[in-house]
């Protein structure tokens, strides 16, 4: 982007921002509270308050189940290759220069380390409801920085639907300037550190902000503004919500719906297991009107000294099935909650087909499947950014290709790959995406042609070899 000076003076740039910031400040407020409060419950096993801690040693029992759902499905949103065990992504294009476009965003995808970045943004959105992409065009390489954005940390503005205005806070440093051009930033973070020594001004951090709009971008670093034109014409960032509610952009936590289940297990597993250590150690209890002191209650020795009609039994743990029973209930409906049964659990042990095992997994792979949407849409606006930045055009249209969630008979899969081919029904390019979907299949088919024509066994001509005497 150009930097120019008759967009907006550094006065009209401090209003924009600080108005924008102010009015879109409560909602990036409340999405902080509900990520701290979801983190501390799942991520860091925070699940019990002081108050609601029994007194004394009695057990304080967390099984965090709301942690196990949450890999669960993690798990099933970005599998893993089965075969390499990495997390891998691919993409299909359609349009001209196909070829060079898949490359250019699995180059992209790799010089960024997006697996690595879509694990981290995969966590905001079940822990706290939204996860993000950021993807501005580097000054120097001209390619797409994909950057890993903290949504606590964002603010929103929209119209129509469509994000019109977003911005963000971080902190830099000096240090962090070593590759920039921008020597205004170098001058601005330096205003803000005086009276630091040599040895810490160089990582002395201060406050940044950056906002976009479809027209510029402004960079605010104290009370200096950096004002550019926005000449790509959108904003490069995308924002993931976990199935927010109708004409709202806020997502919803998926452990939300676990949280007080997973506190009420806790508890009365808690109060279970009191009564179980309680009742490991003898309680005697005696029915008799005679002077029982000198019985040591510890020890439960001595001479019980009853008349005729006392007794004395062993007191017993009654409540134990329906405490059971109770907790059971709750774990099946947590089961129930996230669409986890038996078979994702992997307690089906039995040789079972795959379409026996499509039909266990249906209720879980539905609410994968809608949660997909909303990452397809963010692929969709990251490739074709990735694509702007090389080509200057808009034409292309992108599918993200994953792998696939349930474990197949890989043998099986390639034999109906081959009948489609056979039937004319696919072509070979078709047949890698569909069996290799993270590599590029112009290439691969090419490498495999070539690997044919290498080893393509020498003909035997000696039959037409004559000697002449």
């Amino acid at each position: 982007m150009k930097e120019t000076k008759t967009i907006y003076t550094q006065e009209e740039a401090k209003n924009i921002v600080s108005d924008f910031i102010k009015e879109t400040n409560s909602i990036r407020q409340e999405r902080q509270d509900t990520f701290v409060k979801f983190e501390k419950f799942v991520i860091d096993g925070e699940q019990w308050y002081e108050d609601e801690k029994p007194e004394g040693d009695k057990p304080v029992l967390t099984f965090n189940q709301s942690e196990d759902h949450y890999f669960t499905y993690l798990a099933k949103l970005f599998p893993r290759n089965s075969e390499t065990g990495t997390l891998a992504i691919g993409v299909k294009v359609e349009g001209e220069k196909k070829e060079e476009a898949e490359k250019e965003i699995l180059e992209t995808y790799k010089d960024n380390k997006l697996g690595s970045i879509v694990l981290e943004q995969a966590q905001n959105f079940f822990i706290g409801g939204t996860g993000c992409f950021y993807y501005p065009q580097d000054e120097i390489s001209g390619k797409a920085k994909i950057i890993s954005l903290d949504p606590t940390t964002v603010y929103l503005g929209w119209n129509g639907g469509q994000l019109s205005q977003f911005a963000f806070e971080d902190e830099i440093s000096l240090a962090d300037t070593n590759n920039t051009k921008q020597n205004w930033l170098i001058s601005a973070i330096t205003k803000l550190i005086t009276g630091e020594t040599e040895a810490t001004r160089k990582f002395k951090k201060t406050k940044r902000i950056t906002y976009w709009d479809n027209t510029c971008q402004i960079i605010a670093v104290g009370d200096d503004y950096k004002i550019t034109k926005n000449e790509n014409g959108f904003i490069p960032f995308s924002w993931i919500p976990n199935m927010p509610k109708a004409h709202r952009h806020e997502g919803i936590p998926e452990t939300k719906k676990l949280y007080t289940l997973d506190k009420e297990f806790n508890q009365r597993a808690s109060d279970f297991a009191l009564r179980v250590k309680s009742n490991t150690k003898a309680v005697l209890a005696a029915f008799t009107d005679k002077d029982m002191s000198k019985i040591d209650e510890e020890e439960i020795s001595g001479i019980l000294p009853f008349g005729k009609d006392d007794r004395a039994e062993f007191l017993k743990l009654e409540e134990n099935k329906e405490l059971l029973d109770y907790l059971n209930l709750l774990s099946d409906r947590i089961g129930e909650k996230m669409a986890v049964n038996e078979a994702v659990k992997g307690a089906v042990k039995s040789n079972v087909s795959s379409l026996a095992m499509v039909y266990y997994f249906s209720p879980l792979m539905d609410r994968i499947g809608l949660k997909r949407i909303f990452w397809d849409e963010a692929f969709r606006e990251l490739n074709k950014a990735i694509l702007f930045y090389k080509f200057k055009s808009m034409e292309f249209k992108t599918e993200p290709i994953y792998e696939p969630v349930l474990l197949s008979d890989q043998s099986t899969k390639i034999d109906n790959v081959i009948k489609m081919i056979d039937s004319k029904l696919i072509s070979h390019e078709d047949a890698i995406d569909q069996l290799r979907g993270s590599e590029n299949a112009k290439v691969k088919v090419a490498e495999i042609l070539e690997d044919v024509k290498k080893f393509e066994p020498v003909k035997d001509n000696s039959e037409n070899q004559y000697i002449t005497i």
